[in-house]
């Protein structure tokens, strides 16, 4: 028998967990502005609010389902998405997993990453609708190792990705 207190999130029905996700201050940094009320720039920051969680479990591994739409302006001269945009899009939904996880001094700013392997399967066109699944393969105080699958309508394999980071917490 463990003496671990109980995390109240065990007992989280699905809807909860992806409210969690919805309301995550993280997820809000698509719309900050400065004082004086102008956007601040940054490369990616709409990706933030375009990921749309549709699924969460705790249960066997911590995971998310995102749906998101592929707007132009993450798409090459090809028109398909861009590997940049493709990384960056996993970078972010496999930390917005943290979510789930985080607790008081227990990956609270998502850590900075290590790795992010990206393997890109097959061509992703602008306007397409792809559900992105990330979960926790190994979470510990200091170190996460999580993966991701990007998938069409049709259940086909896009992208892939494996995506490791490091605590960033504070050792008060």
């Amino acid at each position: 028998m463990s003496d671990r207190p109980k995390d109240p999130r065990e007992d989280m029905s699905e809807e909860e967990l992806l409210e969690l996700v919805r309301n995550s201050p993280f997820r809000k940094f698509g719309k900050l502005s400065n004082e004086d009320g102008n956007d601040i720039p940054s490369w990616g920051k709409t990706i933030y609010s375009d990921l749309e969680p549709i699924d969460a479990t705790l249960s066997p591994n911590p995971s998310i389902t995102f749906k998101m739409y592929i707007k132009e302006e993450y798409t090459n001269l090809s028109g398909n998405l861009h590997g940049g945009s493709a990384a960056t899009i996993f970078d972010i939904a496999t930390s917005m997993l943290l979510t789930l996880v985080q607790k008081d001094g227990f990956w609270q700013r998502w850590g900075v990453s290590r790795t992010l392997n990206c393997s890109y399967l097959r061509a992703v066109p602008g306007g397409t609708t792809v559900k992105i699944h990330c979960e926790i393969v190994g979470l510990g105080k200091r170190f996460v190792h999580m993966r991701a699958i990007m998938r069409d309508d049709a259940g086909n394999i896009l992208l892939t990705c494996e995506h490791g980071k490091v605590n960033t917490d504070s050792k008060l």
